[in-house]
């Protein structure tokens, strides 16, 4: 499930999907230097948790949530717990199970800044289930939502479904996404109109 489309290589210019996702990404490092810009990333937080906020009572209390680690670690400089906020934000005064059940136990470049992007083995391997956390309380009877915010391969989804799996092998796992990455295929092919005539 997913709410729009990111248009891959467009930028904040790729529409308004693209601008939300834009302003969800903002580094705190960055609004440690422009403080102004965290308008923009507040905006973009309650935006997606209005959206959240309509499910339906059951459809949002019969799931356990849980976001999808980002690439930093807790205590790094751009650690980023935008996920846990939406969700938090979204549901707020509702009986909704929110849990970072998952986490990465060492920081990674983001995979939209990074020149050679981490396998999916590497990925699993730094991802760890909070056993406490889990066995505080039940998982909702519906299963698990992971929640994230752009779709790219699907490669952290995977990875978060296979090490949950080691410890809920039974339990139903989907995933949920602000957006999915649309590629512009064309970008793949030369430009054949510019081919002079024989």
């Amino acid at each position: 499930m997913y709410f729009g489309e990111y248009f891959a290589g467009k930028g904040w210019q790729g529409g308004d999907t693209n601008q939300l996702i834009h302003n969800l990404k903002i580094r705190p490092t960055a609004l440690q230097q422009n403080p102004a810009r965290a308008r923009y990333k507040n905006s973009a937080i309650q935006e997606v948790a209005a959206r959240l906020a309509r499910f339906h009572p059951n459809d949002k209390q019969g799931w356990t949530w849980v976001p999808v680690p980002t690439s930093k670690c807790a205590g790094h400089p751009d650690y980023d717990p935008r996920l846990q906020r939406i969700l938090t934000t979204a549901f707020q005064g509702t009986n909704a199970d929110v849990r970072e059940l998952l986490r990465q136990t060492a920081s990674t470049e983001a995979d939209h800044e990074a020149a050679a992007r981490i396998d999916p083995d590497e990925l699993y391997a730094l991802l760890q289930v909070d056993v406490p956390l889990m066995g505080q309380q039940p998982i909702r009877g519906k299963g698990i939502i992971l929640f994230d915010d752009v779709l790219t391969t699907g490669k952290h989804f995977r990875a978060c479904v296979r090490r949950l799996r080691e410890v809920v092998p039974a339990t139903p796992i989907i995933g949920m996404f602000i957006a999915r990455r649309v590629i512009d295929v064309s970008a793949d092919f030369e430009d054949l109109t510019a081919v002079p005539e024989l």
